[in-house]
């Protein structure tokens, strides 16, 4: 009985932010021991270690979730696939925000100044595959993948996606437009690309090369947030456009580009019969 509760969709997805929560605020406690404990003064280095512990506790949350909780093997991750999707999954990211960026610049939006130094990557690429894994753990491991299973793929999918959306409100510079677009072009696309391949990596992959894309290299506003990366751009025009002081994720070019590519996961998705049936539509099959 006491595990039949603890096994409910709306009880997993409690625990497992619960989870996810406690495990990330011990990193961030572990992270200033470690600093403090080593002198660690180099900024790339501190934030590197506080990217592993971050990523170890969301990877361990998520493990206790599934193998402990939920009694099954961890798949979701399964580490022989890890290396190879994450890659595919960035080049998709620098594929869709590079396109972005592109039509933008053969309408007159966007253009580049000049180049800066290499290592103004280095500091993105860490930050963007940190928040992949965080977020697509909690957001499409968690919450879409849970919730699928209860209520069905089309409800998961409108909820994740609006919820990521709303979760953006609290960003710099972010607007209601800001958040529909977050949640169309990124809540959308995301769940889409896990439904494929049913695995985490492709969307961490997908999510890390978009937020480093954007950022590290075009020195566009991330979520809201000011960047300055490889490239000194200049973007300008109606924020219609743009995306205005949230960035190009604000954009219709993106959102466009990025429903386009969503209706195209979806679409193999359900060539591979990945769609699952709301419970009341279960019955009656």
């Amino acid at each position: 009985m006491i595990m039949k509760v603890i096994r409910y969709p709306l009880t997993r997805v409690i625990l497992a932010i619960v989870l996810l929560v406690g495990f990330l605020f011990s990193a961030g406690g572990a992270h200033q021991f470690l600093i403090a404990k080593f002198a660690i003064e180099n900024e790339l280095a501190a934030g590197a270690l506080n990217a592993g512990l971050l990523i170890f506790a969301a990877c361990f949350a998520y493990w206790i979730l599934v193998r402990i909780i939920e009694g099954r093997a961890v798949t979701e991750l399964s580490a022989r696939y890890a290396v190879r999707e994450i890659l595919i999954g960035m080049v998709y990211g620098v594929g869709f925000i590079s396109s972005v960026m592109g039509v933008l610049y053969l309408l007159g939006y966007f253009e580049i100044n000049s180049v800066r130094s290499a290592d103004l990557l280095v500091a993105p690429l860490i930050a963007a595959i940190t928040t992949g894994f965080v977020e697509e753990i909690a957001l499409r491991g968690i919450v879409f993948r849970i919730m699928e299973e209860w209520l069905g793929t089309w409800i998961s999918l409108l909820f994740s996606a609006a919820l990521f959306g709303a979760l953006h409100l609290g960003n710099e510079n972010a607007t209601l437009l800001a958040a529909v677009a977050i949640a169309l072009e990124a809540g959308v696309l995301l769940a889409a690309v896990y439904m494929v391949t049913r695995r985490l990596w492709v969307v961490i992959g997908l999510h890390a090369g978009w937020n480093f894309t954007l950022g590290g290299v075009y020195s566009g506003a991330v979520s809201g947030g000011a960047a300055e990366g490889l490239l000194d751009t200049t973007l300008s025009g109606p924020e219609l456009m743009t995306g205005g002081a949230f960035g190009v994720e604000a954009s219709v070019v993106t959102m466009a580009i990025g429903l386009t590519l969503a209706l195209l996961f979806l679409f193999r998705a359900g060539q591979k019969g990945r769609f699952i049936a709301a419970p009341w539509r279960r019955e009656k099959s």
